[in-house]
């Protein structure tokens, strides 16, 4: 991923670069058993390390609802593990509910969590798991590892301070719509700010892992830009309800722009629907790591049905129309918000 998005840029006309950072990957095989068939099931990412084959297994529910993923579960973790202790068992498997039954990725910081294994399992084989004999081989481990944020820079020199367009390349399985589609839009939309102002794009990775890339980037570089846009998850998705999920739907803009601008820009955003906050008490995403430059500031987001799930897939989730009206109202705000900002109230 990071290649290809190097090379996207570079045959966009950037001047790019690569900026590596070690980490502590987490690393694991996993099998559950239900009566000899296989069950689709995801170890929750650094909860515990080592080994284990075992049928002693305690089942509970991970209701998604208003525990959206990204938040933190450790008290739910904390309750289930205590009962899973009390009741002598090895591991624990929690199913998903609340989201068509699908199994949803959680979001984690890259340290070692409580210890106990933990496997995630789609909400709809929690019937089926509270009856059969099920078994349990986890292997997992940490190991050291590299990633890396990719830069782009787009027009002459360095002598003006740049745009920053910045988005998240990494998401949980194939993650179309949450990364893809926010991907498609920042390359675009590079090229277009680029006629106009010198545009620097950066391209994170380690989202899933408290915002590990970005983090890593912005205390080892010391960045002034002239404004920052975020396109973060889900930018051109579908919003429609779907059957059988309780998961709160939304798409939220947030700008360090003054309430007269931020209106204006929910105006320009209405045909994709980003309502837009201005300077909200508290900040989504890696909105919250953008805000702290004290810097003109637009992040756009969305949760959408299939958020974190398996089924994150491009014919599931949106469509070249979907992207084609997000890429045209996204481009109206930026250059908006670029055009205006300067002259905007800002806390």
């Amino acid at each position: 991923t990071l290649a290809w998005f190097a090379t996207e840029l570079g045959q966009r006309g950037a001047r790019v670069a690569t900026v590596p950072y070690q980490f502590d990957r987490y690393v694991a095989q996993c099998r559950l058993m239900a009566d000899a068939a296989e069950v689709e099931a995801l170890p929750l990412y650094y909860e515990a390390v080592g080994r284990v084959h075992s049928s002693r297994l305690h089942v509970a529910e991970l209701a998604i609802n208003a525990n959206l993923p990204g938040n933190s579960i450790a008290p739910q973790l904390d309750e289930v593990g205590a009962h899973a202790r009390l009741s002598g068992a090895e591991a624990v498997i929690l199913a998903t509910t609340g989201v068509g039954g699908r199994l949803v990725a959680l979001n984690r910081a890259p340290v070692l969590g409580s210890g106990f294994p933990t496997v995630l399992v789609p909400g709809s084989v929690l019937p089926r798991l509270r009856q059969a004999a099920v078994h349990l081989a986890l292997d997992a481990r940490l190991e050291s590892s590299a990633s890396a944020t990719v830069i782009g820079h787009f027009g002459k020199g360095d002598a003006v301070p740049p745009v920053v367009l910045a988005t998240p390349l990494s998401g949980w399985f194939r993650c179309a719509g949450e990364r893809g589609t926010g991907i498609a839009i920042t390359l675009q939309l590079a090229q277009e700010l680029a006629e106009r102002w010198p545009v620097m794009v950066v391209g994170t990775t380690g989202h899933e892992l408290h915002y590990l890339g970005l983090r890593r980037f912005l205390a080892a570089h010391a960045l002034h830009p002239c404004a920052v846009i975020f396109l973060g998850a889900g930018l051109a998705t579908t919003l429609e309800p779907e059957s059988g999920s309780t998961a709160p739907l939304f798409r939220q803009g947030r700008t360090t722009a003054g309430a007269g601008l931020a209106k204006r820009l929910e105006e320009v955003l209405a045909p994709v629907r980003f309502p837009v906050r201005s300077n909200p008490a508290q900040w989504s995403g890696e909105g919250e790591e953008w805000v702290r430059l004290r810097t003109p500031l637009l992040a756009l987001a969305s949760r959408f049905p299939l958020f974190h799930t398996p089924q994150d897939l491009p014919e599931y989730v949106t469509s070249p129309s979907q992207l084609e009206v997000t890429h045209a109202a996204v481009k109206r705000a930026a250059q908006l918000f670029l055009e205006e900002q300067k002259s905007a109230p800002r806390r």
